[in-house]
């Protein structure tokens, strides 16, 4: 897959939706692992780096001679946000590189390849969805954690999805994910990488975006 001239190599990585998605984009070029990897917990978390090591061997490139990382930062599974974060933050304590932060439902919708505006609604379980509006890759809302009352409230149009709806949505367009979440993935990084000119202002550090309340921060609350 060839991607217009960027000069950075970057690595990127996201494991929000239950899969391991990676790719490294070359001087415009893209390398991404040729499926998606199902992988929960344990099993997940050790083949990532043997997966991102042969990333890099594919594009003749060791980790030293990386300029970037790009993370899939969610919102979406605690667990696969939290494997992913942590991975690249061990990756990066030696080399120290910029964190490029991506949002979850911007791949999703990518994923889906249609030109017209498009809803992601993932569900958060405990009634709520995370929400995200995108056209051609651009935000059209801010990614939000709603709840479905809210979805059903509004004008139905086109959406996408990894998991089922707990909802009717019988008024609205499903469309199919037809794009693999690494390709998506990648057009995700590149698109952000090339309007990013301040890359020594990005974090080092990779955090998660949850959106959402963790079960334990809901007890402490009194949810």
């Amino acid at each position: 897959m060839r991607l217009d001239s960027n000069p950075k190599n970057i690595l990127a990585l996201d494991t929000s939706c239950g899969v391991i998605a990676a790719c490294i984009i070359q001087h415009g070029h893209c390398y991404e692992i040729q499926q998606d990897h199902d992988g929960v917990g344990k099993t997940r978390s050790t083949s990532i780096v043997p997966i991102l090591g042969a990333l890099l061997a594919q594009a003749n490139l060791n980790w030293q001679q990386l300029d970037m990382l790009a993370l899939g930062a969610g919102p979406g599974s605690f667990t696969g946000l939290r494997i992913a974060a942590a991975t690249l933050a061990g990756i990066n304590a030696g080399l120290r590189l910029s964190v490029l932060h991506l949002s979850s439902l911007a791949i999703t919708a990518m994923q889906a390849q249609i030109t017209e505006p498009i809803r992601v609604l993932e569900d958060a379980r405990a009634g709520e969805v995370f929400s995200g509006y995108y056209q051609h890759g651009n935000r059209l809302e801010a990614d939000a954690c709603l709840n479905w009352a809210q979805i059903e409230s509004l004008k139905p149009g086109r959406y996408c999805c990894h998991n089922e709806p707990p909802v009717d949505m019988c008024d609205w367009k499903r469309e199919a994910l037809t794009l693999s979440r690494s390709r998506a993935l990648a057009l995700v990084t590149k698109t952000a990488s090339a309007h990013r000119h301040d890359r020594d202002t990005l974090p080092i550090y990779p955090s998660p975006v949850y959106l959402q309340l963790s079960q334990a921060e809901r007890n402490a609350n009194g949810a």
